[in-house]
């Protein structure tokens, strides 16, 4: 039986197709180091636990006024390449938004505001206070 091959994009018998099968994404060489550490348990851990610390609301729109809890990550304010040692370090760790997280990592957002903001607490009736004073248009 004929088959449109999804690897080559020819029509021709399955499993006969010339193009080898791709085991692993060639776009972008990672760091083994970084990678066996952001699968270990350790770090789920810590970043469930960073992610409670900060409400699950990213840091920089909070800073601005804006409760957002959407696609959040903890980001690394010293990536795992330049200090590994800080990796754990909760002063180290803070919750973004994906927006914010690609800014960051661009150097856009730069890390010592970041630190600055990973290092105050957040505060719950701020939080609230903001909200009321919106009109829940900010959530």
């Amino acid at each position: 039986m004929l088959i449109s091959c999804p690897r080559c994009g020819k029509i021709h018998k399955r499993g006969e197709c010339p193009v080898p099968v791709q085991r692993f994404c060639s776009r972008k060489t990672r760091d083994s180091a970084a990678d066996k550490f952001r699968n270990r348990q350790v770090w789920r851990r810590k970043s469930k636990l960073i992610l409670q610390r900060d409400m699950y609301c990213c840091r920089v729109c909070l800073s601005a006024g804006v409760i957002n809890n959407r696609e959040l990550s903890v980001h690394h304010i010293i990536g795992l390449r330049s200090d590994y040692d800080k990796r754990l370090d909760d002063d180290n760790l803070i919750t973004l938004c994906r927006l914010h997280h690609e800014q960051a990592e661009r150097g856009i957002i730069k890390a010592a505001r970041l630190k600055e903001l990973a290092e105050q607490p957040v505060n719950a009736d701020e939080m609230l206070t903001s909200v009321l004073r919106s009109g829940h248009d900010n959530i």
